[in-house]
């Protein structure tokens, strides 16, 4: 199964920013993703495409979330995303059916 990457817009002086990153790392103590947190005032492109909606939070390149965010949150978008992928899908039924016996 592909690596899931999740990206966090942030700025240094930003405390939403700062909470959102501990949520994202509490998370990916139970679901694996790799995980990355962009300072966008280091970019006027980022800076001018995100502003003030930081924090963003991407999955894939894909903006799932902004402001504040929750675990719950998070962990529903990850696995949403995840039961796109066809593959996630096939080893989630094969595990339901392992299960079951």
């Amino acid at each position: 199964m592909s690596s899931m990457r999740l990206t966090i817009m942030s700025r240094r002086e930003c405390h939403l920013c700062h909470a959102v990153a501990r949520v994202a790392a509490q998370v990916q103590e139970d679901l694996a993703f790799h995980l990355t947190i962009v300072d966008i005032d280091h970019d006027e492109a980022l800076r001018q495409r995100y502003g003030h909606r930081i924090p963003v939070v991407l999955l894939n390149d894909r903006e799932i979330l902004s402001g504040k965010v929750t675990g719950g949150e998070l962990r529903k978008a990850i696995k949403k995303a995840r039961w796109r992928d066809p593959i996630s899908r096939i080893l989630s039924r094969m595990k339901l059916a392992l299960t079951r016996g």
